[in-house]
């Protein structure tokens, strides 16, 4: 399909947006969940919290660095190719012999400054196998390699890099946390941050950063009631993330708006900017002036919920969602000049291992153009439906209305928002929004865990 043969004429804009509201709860704790794939159960977000303060001691505002235990013994197995390590705690754990070399730790191999392997990718022997191996003092193990190399691996670097074996192997990735879903009965207990905190206590910022990959989303009160803020917490993370609609945006009623949420009637349930191939993951939405009238309400749902729901009610019209293509375009003129966004994804993506991994849907950003058998549309339309019929429930959709000085963040890879409507009036309703990646939250987070020495599969201290 030629898109440059896209009818010039069309300018429809995207749903820019309104998010969720956090009412009156306990703050989660300055905790890590487990890592681990896709959660589909609905979660206590009480007992999630108590459940995590058993793995960190919070004193103060830090957190205890767990101990690591000493090595009691190594042996090599040459007939695996593997070395293994016994702990003084008890356990063992295995270590591949050519991811071992691939890792020496040693200047020649490894530059500590930069954290990056130097070691040639050609001088990697991939039947290379220890000499000897001994135990350091019970810290670290010595190896000698056949070709006459020395490592050296320290138990707090290999501890959390062990493996598993084939038959007890469970997928952990280590780099993000376990999402929670939920549905409408979370709103009795949702989680929050203080926009003055926040602002000053690098706890309270990591305990917001994990709430937002748990939950999808966090409320954070106490913000000036001013244009600017979304800009200065979002600097205090990183850096904005900038789209054709400008760095940060402010969505009122406008004469010949470029986009339906400039408009007062009702923004249905979206996610951002689905026509984005790196689209922005996180979303800020500050009211900086609310509707005093009856409208102007905010809606708000896990899709990944619904998307699990469908999997386990409808796993066919599931299986049309992830995998039949789907055209989304914006077009228009903005803060950056003239656009024209076209990309061809499915409305739920998943990743290698099947987890949900992106959520498409925007009524307005859905093109006419669409790219699969005739045969195949009512399906389509239908599994659509269902999955819409599922979003919009009140069983699993927020309805709340927002307050001045409150900034929505969540997860615009996987929270759907929407606005009800409201009479029409050039002041009647102010705000201002911008995005950041989720490179960079994960990497505030990341910094942050290792600051506070949490325990996590990257970061673990020594025994004390």
């Amino acid at each position: 399909m030629m898109y440059a043969l896209r009818a010039a004429t069309r300018t429809v804009g995207r749903a820019a947006g309104t998010v969720i509201l956090q009412p009156t709860s306990a703050s989660l704790g300055l905790t890590r969940l487990p890592l681990r794939g896709v959660v589909t159960s609905k979660p206590n977000a009480k007992e999630v919290d108590q459940g995590l303060d058993k793995s960190v001691k919070v004193q103060g505002r830090g957190v205890r660095m767990q101990a690591v235990p000493g090595i009691a013994d190594v042996t090599m197995k040459h007939d695996t190719g593997m070395l293994k390590l016994s702990w003084s705690t008890g356990g063992n754990n295995i270590y591949p012999y050519v991811w071992l070399r691939d890792n020496c730790q040693c200047p020649l191999c490894f530059h500590s400054g930069s954290s990056s392997r130097v070691y040639l990718i050609e001088e990697l022997d991939l039947n290379a196998r220890p000499r000897r191996a001994q135990v350091a003092d019970g810290r670290a193990v010595e190896v000698e390699w056949t070709d006459g190399h020395f490592s050296r691996f320290e138990a707090s670097w290999l501890l959390p890099r062990a493996f598993q074996s084939a038959e007890n192997y469970t997928r952990t990735p280590s780099y993000k946390l376990a999402p929670q879903p939920w549905g409408s009965e979370l709103m009795e207990n949702l989680p929050r941050a203080s926009f003055p905190e926040m602002m000053s206590d690098d706890s309270a910022l990591l305990k917001w950063s994990q709430q937002l990959e748990i939950f999808g989303f966090v409320m954070v009160n106490g913000a000036p009631a001013e244009p600017g803020q979304v800009r200065r917490l979002a600097d205090r993370i990183a850096f904005i993330k900038k789209t054709h609609y400008g760095e940060d945006f402010t969505v009122i009623v406008k004469d010949d708006p470029s986009n339906v949420a400039y408009l007062s009637g009702p923004l249905q349930l979206h996610a951002d900017l689905p026509y984005y191939q790196y689209k922005p993951g996180v979303q800020f939405i500050h009211c900086i002036k609310q509707y005093e009238g009856n409208g102007g309400d905010s809606l708000v749902t896990d899709g990944l919920h619904a998307a699990n729901l469908l999997r386990e009610i409808h796993p066919q019209k599931y299986q049309i969602l992830t995998s039949t293509p789907v055209d989304w375009f914006d077009e228009g003129s903005d803060e950056v000049g003239e656009f024209l966004k076209v990309l061809q994804l499915p409305m739920i993506c998943t990743d290698s291992y099947g987890d949900v991994c992106r959520i498409n849907f925007s009524q307005p950003q859905r093109d006419s153009f669409f790219d699969i058998p005739a045969e195949d549309v009512a399906a389509w339309y239908d599994a659509m439906k269902t999955y819409h019929q599922l979003l919009a429930d009140p069983e699993n959709c927020l309805h709340f209305k927002m307050t001045p000085g409150t900034i929505m963040t969540f997860d615009n890879l996987r929270i759907l928002h929407g606005r009800t409507a409201y009479l029409s009036g050039y002041s009647a309703r102010h705000i201002e929004g911008c995005y950041v990646d989720w490179d960079e939250v994960r990497s505030r987070r990341h910094v942050l865990e290792k600051k506070f020495g949490m325990s996590s599969r990257r970061v673990v201290g020594q025994e004390e």
